[in-house]
């Protein structure tokens, strides 16, 4: 599914986020800013120095690497909520936007970002695309001068339905009060 909000293109799909021809990815990960086995063998020592050196980044919040053996521009990790820390809402709306605004800093045109925090963490799905979506949405009325494409990449067929649908919502809602330009 695709739509163009205002300036931005944004798509959600059921994919390989490392298959994707994007200039960067969102990687979901912890305080501490562990890769993945998978990832850490993919994107080789740099990225890993690089996160080591980071060292911490709060929940909420995202640091940038560069993207090691990946084809892509930049790695963005944020961390995200685990469900029923509290303030988890709160939490993965600043993961999401953290995400954004270092994607348009970083003059990235295009990103694919992960439903933060559904796995191991725990966080519902709708409520994770209700969250994501309207943080997406919303930074689409931003002034960007770089970021026009963003590629939500889910992992199952259940969340891709979920996504869809609140996506959908959202751009009815958008067309009903005439806010901003929606093109689907």
């Amino acid at each position: 599914m695709k739509a163009k909000v205002n300036k931005v293109t944004i798509q959600i799909v059921q994919a390989d986020i490392l298959s994707l021809p994007v200039a960067g990815i969102v990687n979901a990960t912890d305080p501490n800013l562990s890769l993945s086995p998978a990832l850490a063998a993919r994107v080789g020592v740099d990225v890993q120095r690089e996160c080591r050196e980071i060292g911490w980044v709060d929940i909420g919040s995202a640091t940038v690497t560069s993207a090691g053996n990946l084809p892509f521009e930049k790695i963005i990790h944020t961390v995200g909520p685990r469900w029923g820390e509290g303030s988890e809402r709160g939490k993965l709306a600043n993961a999401t936007l953290h995400s954004l605004r270092l994607a348009e800093d970083h003059q990235l045109k295009s990103i694919a970002i992960p439903a933060i925090s559904t796995g191991a963490l725990g966080y519902p799905l709708e409520n994770c695309a209700k969250t994501m979506l309207t943080q997406i949405v919303d930074y689409t009325f931003e002034e960007l001068k770089y970021l026009r494409t963003i590629i939500v990449c889910v992992d199952t067929p259940l969340a891709l339905d979920v996504f869809k649908a609140e996506f959908n919502r959202q751009l009815e809602e958008l067309k009903e009060s005439g806010d901003g330009k929606v093109k689907v």
